[in-house]
């Protein structure tokens, strides 16, 4: 799911599990062991920023893996991103929302922050404060199709179908809606999800609604198979359902990012950029560390 961002600017390593399970502790370790610099050549490491996707398998893993980091005398700090609004406060109250692409958002920020040779715990920071201002809707046209000698209990939608808020692993979503919308209206009710303050159960990011004050990156994110085309299209019917809420896109990005398999669906992410100063960050400097020209196969500059 990561490999395409390892490279300058970007990640120095990811791990991966077999299809849709956790990488191991032992396989997460020796990826910590591998981040950290040659002591023989008088080398010194600032610390490593272990960034998981908030699923249950990859934090209890990744907990182990940090308990013998630390034992072996690394310095590790830990990010566990969740972002998908159709997991609300009750239903995610013990484990929280899954991780979506707004893991991508969160961590194009930090390593760029990382390159410039900040601290760990600064890099940590804004990790952090960037992932809690993010937050993912996603739509499935069809259920993720698992290889073919890998047994499965996944079905395929009915006829004339699609599911909002589905998991990538093809976990349940919010509704399945049948006959399928309009691409105009399914981008506004994606976008409400995302952008409803009153919805006391997903309103996760803050926006104020105060007309033109909010400024946000605008990512949509191919689950596998949806060309760019089609998400050029829903690109222009979000930024324009954006701005009629008063919202402005300052940036865009989109194409097969954060990908499962060949599935059949799209996200929309959004990050709600800073509005002053005075915090973790400004929006200059958020802006700054989007814009950092980054050298890896799935990044679009």
């Amino acid at each position: 799911m990561f490999s395409g961002f390892v490279g300058h600017n970007f990640l120095s390593a990811f791990v991966s599990g077999n299809v849709f399970a956790s990488p191991t502790s032992r396989q997460i370790f020796e990826a910590i062991k591998m981040c950290q610099p040659d002591q023989k050549q008088g080398m010194s490491s600032r610390g490593t920023l272990l960034v998981v996707c908030n699923y249950t398998g990859d934090v209890l893993n990744a907990g182990m893996a940090i308990s013998r980091s630390t034992a072996a005398g690394f310095n590790v700090n830990f990010v566990a991103v969740g972002d998908d609004v159709a997991v609300g406060r009750e239903k995610g109250a013990k484990v929280g929302r899954r991780g979506l692409s707004g893991n991508v958002i969160a961590l194009k920020c930090a390593c760029a922050l990382a390159q410039r040779g900040e601290s760990l715990e600064r890099v940590t920071e804004v990790m952090k404060y960037v992932a809690s201002n993010v937050g993912t809707i996603g739509v499935a046209f069809d259920r993720v199709a698992l290889p073919n000698d890998i047994v499965t209990e996944l079905y395929t939608l009915p006829p004339d179908t699609i599911e909002l808020g589905m998991g990538a692993h093809g976990e349940p979503g919010l509704q399945q809606i049948s006959p399928i919308p309009s691409p105009k209206d399914l981008t506004e009710s994606m976008i409400k999800l995302l952008i409803d303050m009153s919805d006391t159960d997903r309103a996760f990011i803050p926006f104020s609604h105060k007309k033109n004050t909010d400024e946000v990156v605008l990512l949509l994110n191919s689950l596998g198979s949806t060309s760019d085309d089609v998400l050029a299209k829903f690109a222009d019917l979000g930024i324009k359902e954006l701005q009629r809420q008063g919202i402005k896109v300052t940036r865009l990005t989109f194409g097969p990012l954060v990908t499962s398999l060949k599935m059949s669906g799209f996200g929309f992410t959004v990050w709600k950029l800073p509005s002053g100063s005075g915090g973790c960050l400004d929006i200059d400097e958020a802006l700054s560390l989007w814009d950092e020209t980054v050298d890896v196969a799935a990044w679009k500059q």
